[in-house]
């Protein structure tokens, strides 16, 4: 299975990019999954379909689903539901199942889950991953040492605390720490995948404007850090020649930004995408797979 994730900041096509992509390798004949991570979804929009939490047929080969966070976080709090109960109603502290889709993070390890789940069914031979508008990665990427510690503690205070939960509800702290395990386990699989070039190939969508750029390079620098490979930058809304000033004088500023992506990342395939003009949707999808794919900006 190939995992494709399109990453950076909100609002610079992420979701097109992902749906074009998804289009492009279906039409490759592979069976492909285009999945959201992102809790504002878009791709029901983009593609001119209704998804749902279900995976939904949009073509020949190609399907989406877009989860639903709240649904996904009643079955993760379901799923680790004693380590929750230990970490908040022990002392009392009222926790809601849905609350957890709004801790930063949180809803990251949530989708993370699910992609799991996908990942281990393995249906699908390319999934293209529209990812929320952060560093999406780091959560996966902390997650094995953190509960790799929680569970060497819980296992050095096995006899004492796990004992005293077992005396509160029978099973109890032995059911903390096969869910700590349990989790720990995912989030390896997932990191190991996301760490392999062979598996998982990164897109960074950015635009050429300052604010867009910094980030993107700030984002890349991060993942980097972790061992974790950007395959290529797409840089996205270019502006086609134009004799007016304004848009001279826009694309002369564009331009400077490109250059200094290409001279900075020159170990990266950059993809340039047009302005296409209007809001890429249905149709319009095709044209972006062929700039991305059939013109070898980029390959799957």
């Amino acid at each position: 299975m190939r995992l494709i994730y399109m990453a950076g900041k909100g609002g610079v096509g992420k979701s097109v990019c992902s749906a074009a992509t998804g289009l492009w390798s279906s039409q490759q004949g592979n069976k492909t999954l285009a999945f959201s991570m992102d809790p504002a979804h878009s791709l029901s929009d983009i593609l001119d379909v209704e998804i749902g939490d279900r995976p939904r047929k949009i073509a020949e080969n190609f399907d989406a689903v877009e989860p639903d966070l709240a649904a996904e976080a009643e079955k993760f709090y379901g799923s680790y539901r004693s380590l929750f109960r230990a970490l908040f109603e022990m002392f009392q502290f009222e926790v809601r199942p849905a609350d957890f889709g709004v801790v930063p993070g949180v809803g990251e390890l949530i989708f993370m889950d699910r992609l799991y789940d996908v990942y281990m069914e393995g249906n699908y031979e390319v999934v293209v991953i529209d990812s929320a508008p952060t560093a999406l990665v780091l959560p996966l990427l902390k997650l094995p040492d953190v509960t790799t510690g929680v569970v060497t503690r819980l296992l050095g205070m096995k006899s004492r605390w796990t004992g005293i939960f077992n005396m509160l509800e029978p099973g109890f702290g032995d059911s903390i720490v096969t869910e700590v395990r349990r989790l720990r386990t995912k989030a390896e699989t997932m990191r190991n995948a996301l760490i392999d070039p062979e598996i998982t190939t990164i897109s960074v969508v950015t635009i050429p404007e300052k604010a867009a750029v910094l980030e993107s390079e700030r984002l890349i620098e991060t993942v980097e850090a972790h061992e974790v490979t950007v395959d290529s930058i797409i840089v996205n809304h270019v502006m086609a020649p134009c004799d007016c000033d304004y848009c001279r004088r826009r694309a002369a500023s564009q331009r400077g930004y490109i250059d200094e992506i290409k001279a900075k990342f020159a170990d990266k395939r950059i993809a340039l995408l047009p302005s296409y003009g209007e809001e890429v949707t249905g149709e319009g999808l095709s044209q972006v797979s062929r700039d991305l794919y059939e013109e070898g900006q980029l390959s799957l």
